[in-house]
């Protein structure tokens, strides 16, 4: 959890940046890559985090997540035992469930930063 807690930091909870794509590797797993951007909206890197063992999630086709609010940025947490991913702010399992776009796994990977 402490590279998870980090990687918000680093990045400011990903506010404003873009969600890129949601690749489907098994039943099971997905990898999400955000994009990191400047002021004027150009890429300057990628973030991938791979979260594997999911018990649950709601995912919106690619051609989507540019329209999703990104001004809030991003929520990973762990409860439970589980992680929980969802786009915008929040401290609980309960905003992961009732988000727009979420991901609730066993385990969590950062791939690339």
């Amino acid at each position: 959890m402490e590279q998870i807690t980090a990687l918000l930091e680093k990045y400011n909870s990903f506010k404003g940046d873009i969600l890129r794509k949601i690749e489907k590797t098994s039943e099971t797993s997905y990898i999400l890559t955000i994009a990191i951007q400047d002021d004027d909206g150009e890429d300057l890197n990628n973030v991938m985090i791979d979260f594997t063992n999911v018990e649950n999630s709601k995912i919106l086709v690619d051609s989507a997540l540019p329209y999703m609010d990104m001004m809030s940025g991003l929520t990973l947490i762990k409860e439970n035992g589980l992680y929980g991913f969802a786009v915008g702010r929040g401290s609980a399992m309960l905003h992961v469930n009732n988000a727009p776009l979420f991901i609730v796994s066993k385990d969590i990977k950062i791939l690339a930063d």
